[in-house]
């Protein structure tokens, strides 16, 4: 019997050689495959290294279970959302675990319009997967490949023609990109060329070789900070190795946090879309709705995972949405997280504004957000939210995905975790000392 990797929403993500084979990556490839009934399938992978190993597996299952390849070669996952909605394709996989170490890869199954599945889709291709019935094409029958080298054109393309390009272009704005060795240092410094910036590189050769921590936090960041300065830049941004993910450097060399990230595209968006709905999901900053409400906007927040962002910008009609972790949703270019776009975004703010990035960050609430977490069996912390739900609060409550008291500008979540057997506590507010109790306060319910 083959045994597979965790399989969710977000893939199949797993560890080389332990839970993630090119034998079993073939047969997952071939099982989605059968399972969308066949039809065209873009192809895309960061750049980490492993991936070579796993690409003419999955395009072997893929075809094996009667998919047409169409393969964009190295890409941001965003870029192959695109790709599908332009082929006009019946799915897509991108190679990539995204911000998790090297020793780990994922296949990331996309429907047909771009966006990640939902989690229904998942459960039955699982099951799909599982009955263990490879039957392979005829050899009259086998699908075609072919090679497309449109991918970066085609998304630079849809981000500029969502933004004002020529107040950017009068800007003349000079950027550092922290690229981290991946597909995000190729696709982002030609956007910003386009957009007549002057870009300086840092980690911009996609040969997988990372020299930092892959999320790109403020302690992944010293050395952009460092270039940043140097340079004398107006900003520096830094990517994942898949580039879903943004985080900016101001202009005077600090990491302003990823949580900015949104917001700021928010303020760009919600300008130029007065009293629109953002979606978010419930452990994203309040900084989403300082933002939200300069333009007369509103801020809807879901249970965390990007399919749920997702359903409520449809459901809301939404002009922007997104996650805390430097995700970037804009309906107008892609209903999934993308860099570039929030890139865009950010640098159409600044240049409308005329402001610095640190300029418009001094203009929000200094909000800190803190997260912890508590090892506890699952069913004991699911018992141990249902108490703290029962108890008597007079904030409000969400219970949606696990427990979220709301105070005024300040809030506390408690929520499992949906792969390990953790309690995640993340609680925000004004000042780091007042955050910190309501951490404390949540630790104390737990035990």
């Amino acid at each position: 019997m083959t045994l597979f990797p965790r399989i969710t929403i977000s893939g199949a993500r797993g560890i080389i050689g332990n839970d993630l084979t090119v034998e079993n990556a073939q047969r997952m490839a071939w099982a989605y495959a059968r399972f969308i009934e066949g039809g065209a399938i873009v192809l895309g992978q960061d750049a980490r290294q492993s991936g070579r190993l796993f690409h003419h597996a999955v395009i072997s299952g893929l075809m094996a279970g009667g998919a047409d390849v169409i393969d964009v070669g190295p890409a941001p996952t965003p870029t192959v959302g695109i790709m599908i909605r332009e082929l006009q394709a019946k799915g897509g996989v991108a190679i990539t675990a995204s911000h998790n170490p090297s020793q780990w890869n994922a296949l990331k199954f996309f429907a047909a319009d771009g966006t990640f599945p939902e989690s229904d889709f998942v459960d039955n291709y699982i099951t799909f997967l599982h009955r263990g019935d490879y039957n392979h094409v005829a050899w009259d029958e086998i699908p075609t490949y072919e090679t497309n080298s449109s991918a970066l054109q085609t998304h630079c393309r849809s981000v500029l023609s969502a933004i004002d390009c020529r107040k950017i272009h009068e800007r003349k704005f000079h950027v550092v990109v922290d690229g981290c060795r991946s597909v995000g240092g190729i696709f982002l410094p030609h956007l910003l060329a386009r957009l007549n910036c002057t870009v300086i590189t840092l980690d911009c050769v996609p040969d997988g070789n990372f020299t930092r921590g892959m999320e790109p936090t403020p302690n992944h960041l010293t050395a952009l900070m460092q270039l940043v300065s140097a340079e004398q830049a107006d900003l520096g941004f830094a990517v994942d190795p898949d580039a879903d993910r943004l985080a900016v450097v101001s202009n005077e060399g600090k990491a302003i946090g990823e949580e900015f990230t949104l917001a700021l595209s928010t303020y760009a968006a919600l300008k130029r879309v007065p009293g629109g709905a953002v979606v978010t999901n419930l452990s994203s900053s309040l900084l989403n709705d300082h933002a939200a409400k300069q333009f007369g906007g509103r801020v809807i927040r879901t249970p965390i995972g990007e399919a749920n962002v997702v359903r409520g910008i449809r459901d809301h009609n939404a002009v922007i949405g997104g996650e805390g972790n430097g995700g970037v949703m804009y309906p107008a270019v892609h209903i999934g997280r993308d860099a570039l776009t929030g890139a865009a975004l950010i640098l159409q703010l600044l240049a409308e504004s005329g402001k610095s990035v640190s300029e418009i960050v001094s203009e929000f609430p200094h909000y800190v957000i803190l997260k912890d977490k508590v090892e506890m069996d699952l069913r004991q912390a699911h018992k141990k939210l249902e108490t703290i739900a029962a108890m008597p609060h007079e904030e409000e409550l969400d219970i949606r995905d696990g427990v979220k008291i709301i105070y005024d500008n300040a809030w506390l979540h408690i929520r499992c975790s949906n792969t390990e057997p953790i309690v995640r506590i993340i609680a925000e507010a004004e000042g780091e000392e007042k955050t910190r109790k309501f951490i404390e306060q949540g630790k104390t319910w737990l035990s």
